[in-house]
């Protein structure tokens, strides 16, 4: 059911807390992967903020956009079909 005699194969690290502890000794691209993971959860968070803030604003201007949108399209095809 697996593959299990391919043992040679690389595995991509996921937790790499250890590596962290070296800061000096990590890569550029690493760095600014640990940047972004620390940044992410602010991130979230100002967007939770706002959507909480703003949700019913944005639905209802949703909801009046497509009110606006059918209206239109059904008054184009009552000129269409009963002129």
């Amino acid at each position: 059911m697996f593959n299990r005699n391919n043992r040679s194969r690389k595995m991509k690290k996921i937790f790499q807390w250890e590596d962290y502890l070296n800061w000096k000794n990590m890569s550029k691209e690493q760095k600014l992967n640990f940047k972004r993971a620390c940044l992410f959860p602010f991130l979230v968070y100002i967007v939770y903020v706002f959507l909480n803030q703003y949700s019913l604003a944005i639905l209802l201007l949703l909801g009046l956009y497509f009110l606006i949108r059918f209206k239109n399209r059904i008054s184009w095809v009552d000129e269409l079909f009963f002129i």
